[in-house]
């Protein structure tokens, strides 16, 4: 193999030739410069994993151009000086690049979200948080590589939008997927552990008067869709906003006006009997059949476009300081001034 003293010129003048040909540096022994038939030049190292006698191991620096010459002959010094206590550089790169293949965030979010997310009732919302936050930030690296910094320069960057709530919840994301990969005993420990909420959130206490409701109701009945039937049926019953979006007909009997709930799909993990009043049947009854969902625009899906509709509602009504979950509450508020027990009010939620 010839030798050379490598310089900027020298490689710029390298012939291309027909075989793979190593141009190793007088100056640096063991650093060289491969030069391709398709005229690449990358740069490695060679040198002995062992003592004198033991086998030769590359090391590839990377691609001139890319790198520049000082660079790889900085990094063949480094190679050189780890060689001397002891490390095998070239096993330490490969483990890395195989760790990160098993070990990937990417990948290991993935799993997550199919393992242990697809099972929960907010599977769309933490998925979407998790490909929209956690992604783009870790999802090159191996998940040994992401410590308590990584994790609180994240939740900093989210509540810096102006969004605190959205900080706190991705936190609580993470907690839980940090925790699983300890369960899975990818990890020794969670990086987020002992981290609090960025942000204290006040608990909402919001009630529509009867005045507010009446609106609402009104102008959500101008809405073409799904959307208005979830609305008035989250009215009528106090029931949750995804219960009621996901509701089936094979979940009603219209016969007997009730509405059974299976475990699976309610927060507690216990089937809920829903009775149905007069008014609730009446929007049932009004709702083409179109597939298995009630509130569907196919059928095969359930009704998702509730941001979207929710500004509609708020720009027909002249209401905006609500959500969908109020509507629960009030619900609640209701039962109470019409001297319904609390116990009972506690069945019908």
């Amino acid at each position: 193999m010839p030798k050379l003293k490598l310089t900027k010129s020298v490689i710029d003048a390298l012939p291309i030739p027909a075989n793979d040909v190593v141009y190793w540096d007088s100056g640096c022994p063991g650093f060289g410069v491969k030069v391709t038939p398709k005229g690449r030049r990358v740069f490695i190292v060679l040198y002995r994993a062992g003592g004198a006698g033991s086998r030769l191991r590359k090391y590839t620096i990377g691609p001139y151009g890319r790198v520049t010459l000082h660079q790889a002959r900085a990094a063949a010094l480094k190679i050189f000086a780890a060689r001397t206590e002891g490390r095998d550089p070239a096993a330490e790169k490969q483990l890395a690049r195989r760790r990160l293949v098993i070990d990937g965030v990417e990948d290991l979010v993935e799993l997550f979200i199919s393992d242990h997310v697809s099972k929960t009732r907010s599977a769309r919302e933490i998925s979407q948080l998790l490909r929209r936050e956690v992604l783009p930030s870790w999802g090159r690296r191996s998940i040994h590589e992401i410590g308590k910094r990584h994790v609180i320069e994240l939740v900093t960057e989210v509540s810096g939008r102006g969004t605190p709530s959205a900080a706190n919840k991705l936190l609580k994301v993470v907690k839980v997927f940090f925790g699983w990969c300890v369960g899975r005993a990818i990890l020794d420990a969670s990086p987020a552990n002992g981290l609090v909420a960025p942000a204290r959130e006040r608990p909402r206490d919001r009630v529509l008067d009867d005045d507010e409701l009446v609106l609402i109701i009104r102008a959500v009945r101008q809405i073409d869709g799904a959307y208005g039937g979830i609305v008035e049926l989250l009215a009528l019953t106090g029931q949750r906003r995804e219960e009621v979006a996901q509701l089936t007909w094979d979940e009603v009997d219209l016969a007997s006006h009730t509405w059974t709930l299976p475990a699976s799909r309610t927060k507690n993990g216990r089937p809920h009997f829903v009775h149905l009043s007069t008014e609730a049947i009446a929007v049932l009854k009004r709702t083409p059949t179109v597939g298995d969902f009630v509130f569907s625009l196919s059928g095969t899906k359930q009704f998702q476009s509730f941001s979207a509709a929710k500004r509609e509602l708020d720009k027909l009504s002249d209401i905006s300081d609500w959500r969908l979950h109020d509507l629960r509450r009030t619900c609640v508020s209701g039962m109470a001034r019409l001297g319904v027990a609390p116990h009972v009010a506690d069945k019908v939620l």
